[in-house]
């Protein structure tokens, strides 16, 4: 843990709902530049469940309405556009991603 200096373990997520249009590989990357790439669910009444570096978790309540999509079974590049819209939730999960060594 003592390797996280950007991110503390208490701000970095570890595991994370990944909405099922949005799985195309086992990881769920969050680019630093400000636009999705994978898509968080937002299953429990438009939020999502996070796993912390430190053991903890907790649910957290998406604000913009362009992350809270349904699931459509859909190739996920049109989940993307809709996401794209709000950069409000963008910006919380980025500031909980931990830098890549």
């Amino acid at each position: 843990m003592s390797d996280m200096r950007k991110t503390p373990p208490v701000n970095a997520w570890v595991i994370v709902d990944e909405h099922p249009d949005s799985l195309n590989d086992g990881a769920m990357y969050v680019p630093p530049y400000g636009s999705w790439c994978d898509i968080p669910a937002s299953f429990h009444g438009g939020a999502c469940g996070f796993a912390f570096a430190d053991g903890h978790s907790e649910i957290h309540k998406w604000r913009g309405v362009g992350i809270q999509v349904p699931v459509r079974y859909v190739y996920y590049d049109q989940l993307i556009a809709a996401a794209n819209t709000d950069q409000v939730d963008y910006e919380w999960i980025s500031q909980r991603t931990s830098e890549v060594p």
